[in-house]
């Protein structure tokens, strides 16, 4: 069943109907987005396209063994990696998806545009971003935001690399994607969300568990408390079977938060926000 679906997930996506004043929002696991206006410009978010066997037998590690689409069918305009991490910037995932789509176009912070160019993506079709600086592009703006801030040692003794978050201006809805987050963050998240705040996201999404052994729902439910979206989204889960848990643990803290509406889009799922 899941294969079937896998194989029509791209025809999906290419053949949705996505009306005026509406953003079509498809969750590929993970923090993988696709988003699909009107005028069908495709924007994804740190496709994650491959498995991996290195760590151990792909059934012990992942949620699904076959990723949601072929990375050699995955035709969209935009891909913005929000950090050079194997499931944000993906090196196969990227490599074939240049390969094989000529149209896109390769976004992200400084050590995820190096990456582009070492998997052989033309630079003409690479841009690195900067902290704070709005790109326009077609019919669309973007707004990197750095989503940690600090010089912290991860479990791995690694010195945190840049990561940025993404705030996409559509004229009738801005989108924040956090990408990660951090300890640090949790606890002051005002280092971040201080430069979030003043454009008023109407959907975030947030990482609900991963790469930091505590982090948990209830950091997403303080950020959106703090930013106060129409709509909040929760993502980085269902991918890998060690980091993973169920989503309705995050909504049901909204029960008592009118003005905040959680949304859990199925996994190869979508949600449509109209305008």
């Amino acid at each position: 069943m899941l294969e079937g679906l896998r194989l029509n997930m791209m025809r999906e996506i290419l053949e949705v109907d996505v009306k005026e004043r509406e953003l079509a929002i498809f969750w590929l696991g993970q923090n993988s987005f696709v988003f699909k206006t009107h005028e069908g410009t495709l924007i994804s978010i740190d496709p994650y396209l491959s498995r991996s066997s290195k760590r151990g037998r792909i059934e012990d590690i992942y949620v699904h063994t076959e990723p949601p689409v072929n990375p050699e069918e995955f035709l969209v305009d935009y891909v913005f990696c929000t950090h050079d991490h194997l499931d944000h910037t993906d090196p196969d995932t990227i490599s074939k998806i240049a390969k094989h789509s000529r149209k896109t176009m390769f976004l992200g912070p400084p050590e995820s545009y190096r990456r582009f160019l070492e998997v052989g993506v033309d630079p003409e079709r690479a841009i690195c971003l900067k902290s704070g600086v709005w790109v326009d592009l077609d019919g669309f703006r973007v707004l990197p935001v750095d989503s940690i801030i600090g010089s912290e040692v991860d479990r791995y003794g690694r010195r945190w690399i840049t990561h940025y978050g993404y705030i996409f201006d559509f004229g009738f809805v801005r989108v924040y994607n956090m990408g990660d987050s951090s300890p640090e963050v949790v606890k002051n998240p005002m280092k971040v969300f201080r430069n979030v705040i003043p454009h008023s996201p109407d959907i975030a999404i947030f990482p609900i568990i991963g790469d930091f052994p505590d982090r948990k729902p209830e950091d997403a439910f303080k950020f959106a408390l703090i930013l106060r979206p129409k709509i909040v989204i929760p993502c980085h889960y269902e991918c890998f079977k060690n980091r993973t848990i169920d989503p309705k643990i995050f909504a049901e803290m909204f029960k008592d938060i009118p003005d905040i509406k959680p949304v859990i889009i199925e996994y190869m799922g979508k949600y449509i926000y109209r305008g």
